[in-house]
């Protein structure tokens, strides 16, 4: 079953390199748009830099972070249909026992930053309800990327631990579907922003490109299978 799952994260290589293409021939006319917000995008990564750095020389608010971390296990789980039976939360970790088990449930966490997810809609639901926060949209994006910084940081440095959601399903393929997940989720939040292209186009851009990585690997290997393999006599 391993070598199974590790051929399937082998098999969606291709795939990850593709949506990494499309995302940047989707994003290139929004970087050239004299309307691009510069300014904003850099409050938010000075926001996720601090964050970054006070990750790695101040004390790290671990308990809060494992609380959204088997918070997102939990709604994982109720997003299955499933039902949560306990959820524990220490410092040094946290456990939530279910009545079910899988790839989405054990590697959620890992793919929807729970926090961030969290201000974020609080935001959307401020702005909607008083227009004039609007005002404050700079410090609202500086506190967001610092949020977004920590819960990458977390996520980071548990990639090479023995973190059992990892274990789980296997390393390779775990981090497989973190990567991709993530930037599924980076891309359609990127897109909701800056809305460079219609939606319908950027869909198409980044299944056109998948398709194109994937015909040319089956004529790469149907071509090393016609080069190797011995020829009827």
């Amino acid at each position: 079953m391993n070598l199974l799952r590790l051929l399937l994260a082998m098999a969606l290589w291709p795939g990850i390199y593709a949506t990494l293409l499309a995302y940047a021939k989707i994003l290139q006319g929004a970087f050239s748009s004299p309307s691009f917000p510069w300014i904003g995008m850099g409050v938010f990564g000075v926001g996720f830099g601090i964050a970054l750095g006070a990750f790695f020389f101040f004390p790290r608010p671990r308990g809060f972070y494992v609380l959204g971390h088997e918070l997102t296990h939990a709604m994982a789980v109720w997003m299955s249909g499933g039902k949560v039976h306990s959820l524990h939360v220490a410092d040094k970790g946290g456990k939530v026992v279910a009545d079910r088990v899988s790839p989405w449930i054990s590697l959620a966490p890992y793919i929807l930053p729970f926090y961030p997810l969290v201000i974020g809609i609080l935001w959307l639901a401020g702005i909607h309800i008083g227009p004039e926060l609007t005002q404050f949209g700079l410090p609202f994006l500086g506190l967001w990327g610092a949020v977004w910084g920590y819960h990458y940081a977390f996520t980071l440095s548990l990639l090479p631990t023995r973190q059992p959601d990892f274990l789980v399903y296997g390393r390779i393929f775990s981090i497989t579907l973190i990567l991709l997940g993530n930037l599924m989720l980076v891309g359609i939040l990127a897109w909701a922003a800056l809305r460079p292209v219609p939606a319908s186009r950027a869909i198409t851009m980044v299944a056109s490109e998948w398709a194109w990585n994937y015909t040319e690997l089956v004529h790469f290997l149907s071509g090393l299978l016609l080069r190797y393999l011995p020829h009827p006599a």
